[in-house]
């Protein structure tokens, strides 16, 4: 009975993410750019009103933290297949020691 109580409601139990839900989705350390770039995406295409390429772009910016977010911030306008080849340099620059993430910034400045 109670499983067919929970089948019958389950629909509640997911939340249509709107803007502000959008813009405080964050990378999970354990994800690549890439799979957070298609998770975002997917929870974009979830919302109720339709979001048109610039809110698109504009969230998907408003969404990035440190390194990214200043990088993606001149990008406004662009394409979001473009933020996304933007977010794989930064994240391979990271991973290359050819650019510091703001989390190792931060470590610099408190060991100083």
């Amino acid at each position: 009975m109670a499983e067919d109580i929970m089948n019958r409601f389950r629909f509640n139990t997911k939340i249509t993410p709107d803007q502000f839900t959008l813009v405080n989705l964050q990378k999970k350390p354990s994800e690549s750019f890439q799979e957070y770039a298609r998770w975002w995406k997917i929870e974009a295409a979830r919302t109720q009103q339709p979001i048109d390429d610039n809110e698109l772009t504009e969230y998907f910016i408003r969404a990035q933290e440190g390194i990214y977010f200043e990088n993606m911030m001149g990008m406004m306008g662009q394409k979001f297949p473009e933020l996304v080849k933007m977010g794989d340099f930064l994240e391979e620059g990271i991973k290359s020691d050819k650019v510091q993430s703001m989390a190792a910034l931060q470590a610099a400045s408190k060991a100083i």
